[in-house]
Formats: C-alpha cells, sequence, structure tokens
C-alpha cells in the first residue's frame, strides 16, 4: 500500500494548493508540469463532480488537444464524462474480445504474491487507486486526480447503485486491503452499467493522457455468486470519444463509443489477479478504426457489465498501471 501520507484536494482552489504544499514532499504529483495556469476558472474536482448514472457529458470538444507531459511516460486525461460508456456494450460482444487466462488475448489472470519488477528493478504496478481512503478520486501521482464515476445505457426500469467504496467483508483481495470498489445493478437491457475514472479532470475537462511509460491495466476483481461474472475494461480515447473531436455520429464509418476494450469472462466469487495488456486491445468495429491505441490519446478507463440476463454485483480493487 501506499503511505497513507497522501492527502486529497477539496473545496475551493486557495484550500486544494494548500494541499499540494502538504504533500508535494511525498508524491510525485507536480501542478508545475501542467500546460498552462489552472486559473481562478478551474477549480479542483470535488468527488463524484462527473458522474452519475445517465449524466451527459457537456464538456466542449474544443479542448481536448490540450496535452499533459510527465517524465518517463506520464499522461493525460479529461474527467467526469458517464456518457462515455458504449453504445453496444454486453461484454464480448461484437468484438474479438480479450480472455483473461489467455496469453494471445490481452486478459490474463495473474499470480497471487509479491508484485512482479519492471525494467531496472522498480515495482511493475503503479497504482492508480486502491480505494484505502474512501474518498472517490484517483491517488494523485503523476497528476492524475480524476474522479470515479458510474454510467449506464439508462433503461428506466434498471437499477444502479451509486459510486460506492465499501469495507471488504470476509477475505480482502490480498493483505493490507480494507476497502475495495462495488458496483451492483439489474434490469439494464441494452449493453448494461459501468463504472469508471477519468484520468485528469481540469475543470470538468477532459485531457489525453500519455501511457507510454505502461504496457496495460492490472487489478483484482471479483462477482457475487450467481452474477454476471464477464466484465469490459475499457480505454476511451480522443478517437472514441466525442470530446475528441475525431469521432462523429453523424458519420456512420466514424461513430463514436467504439472504445479499445478487453473482455474477461470467468471471474468468480473470490479475489483474482488481471492484466489487459494495451498490445491485444480490439473494438467492437461499429465506429472510429483505431490502429491500435495510441498512448498519447488515453482518456480514462472503465469497466462495464452487462445486465441483460444476470444482475451484477462487482468488486474491484488496486487498479494499477503496469510498467514496461
Amino acid at each position: 500500500m501506499l503511505g497513507r501520507m497522501i492527502v486529497r484536494a477539496r473545496g475551493n482552489r486557495l484550500g486544494w494548493l494548500l494541499a499540494i504544499s502538504s504533500w508535494a514532499a511525498c508524491n510525485t504529483y507536480d501542478p508545475g508540469l501542467l500546460v498552462g495556469s489552472l486559473g481562478a476558472s478551474q477549480p479542483a474536482p470535488e468527488a463524484g463532480a462527473s458522474s452519475e448514472a445517465g449524466a451527459t457529458d457537456e464538456s466542449s470538444a474544443g479542448d481536448a488537444g490540450q496535452l499533459i507531459s510527465l517524465p518517463a511516460g506520464g499522461s493525460d486525461a479529461q474527467a467526469g464524462s458517464a456518457g462515455s460508456g458504449e453504445p453496444s456494450g454486453e461484454a464480448g460482444s461484437g468484438g474479438q474480445g480479450a480472455s483473461a487466462g489467455s496469453p494471445s488475448a490481452g486478459g490474463t489472470r495473474g499470480s497471487a504474491g509479491a508484485p512482479p519488477v519492471g525494467s531496472g528493478g522498480a515495482p511493475a504496478y503503479e497504482l492508480l487507486d486502491d480505494f484505502e481512503d474512501q474518498d472517490g478520486l484517483l491517488l494523485p501521482l503523476h497528476q492524475r486526480n480524476g474522479p470515479w464515476y458510474v454510467f449506464s445505457d439508462q433503461t428506466k426500469t434498471g437499477t444502479l447503485s451509486p459510486f460506492t467504496i465499501s469495507l471488504v467483508a470476509g477475505e480482502p483481495s490480498h493483505p493490507g486491503s480494507a476497502s475495495a470498489l462495488h458496483l451492483s445493478a439489474k434490469g439494464f437491457t441494452d449493453w448494461g452499467v459501468g463504472v469508471g475514472a477519468d484520468l485528469v479532470n481540469l475543470a470538468a475537462k477532459k485531457v489525453a493522457y500519455d501511457v507510454s511509460a505502461y504496457s496495460g491495466i492490472h487489478f483484482y476483481a471479483k462477482v457475487g455468486s450467481g452474477t454476471q461474472s464477464t466484465l469490459k475494461l475499457l480505454v476511451p480515447t480522443t478517437f472514441s470519444d466525442a470530446q475528441g473531436g475525431k469521432c462523429s455520429d453523424a458519420s456512420t464509418d466514424k461513430r463514436c463509443s467504439d472504445h479499445l476494450f478487453c473482455s474477461v469472462p470467468g471471474l468468480g466469487s473470490t479475489w483474482a489477479e488481471y492484466t489487459c495488456r494495451f498490445a491485444d486491445l480490439v473494438q467492437q468495429g461499429f465506429g472510429l478504426p483505431q490502429a491500435g491505441l495510441d498512448p498519447a490519446s488515453v482518456y480514462s478507463v472503465q469497466f462495464t457489465v452487462s445486465t441483460k440476463v444476470l444482475a451484477a454485483d462487482l468488486w474491484i480493487d488496486d487498479v494499477s498501471f503496469v510498467r514496461k
């Protein structure tokens, strides 16, 4: 676990700047690396500021080209569009999909124990969030500050839990973990429901995040007994999110929301580790094509679950980038 020295910035800009000064010495977030000035019109985001199910993203596409550069492959991303889910979404449908446990498919099941070591002896995993502080924001590392949010296909008869971080009852995902993300839903009859986080949130606008220092995303997951056991990990980009200004639903060959994804089937009622490799992400094929993941284009990380047949009762913990 990262030390609990990390502090979340809340409230007005003054409070946010004071919070930054208090933890600048003990983590790698450097606001001086941001392009341009935050300014008085860009307060720090509140937890859940961009998010409830059925919310729409009203940010303008004109700012989507802003890029945040970081040493050793930092990144950009903009926050909070609950509407950036998928229009056809049943996990694994309409696309090639990547399955956990298949090295060639993109979703690989990891082994328990000590984290692997990357190049240069550094830990292979870099946490996006371990949910231990229960504040609904990504850990403020490498300029990542986006809020978590839930979203759905907006079936009127569906029910979806608000964004929830719960104490883990029984066995945790691994020693030292006490809290995890928990998503429950039923009755959504189109593509289903999802939970995600945009990697950077500046004035409720997404900014593309450069993930070139990483090779994929690692996480722990489990599901409730008798519920949907397949999830999809989506990576919305400037090519598939309408705010990027490249896709358009007005054009049949350039539709938005055809996000790159990894399908992870076979989740059980006990915790297991999974890795989705960027090199193996695929599209469903209904929208603007992407020739693989452009590492400088990433907006968000999202998990979606179909509730067409079974209810969703999904637990996720320790979402991390995998270092190269």
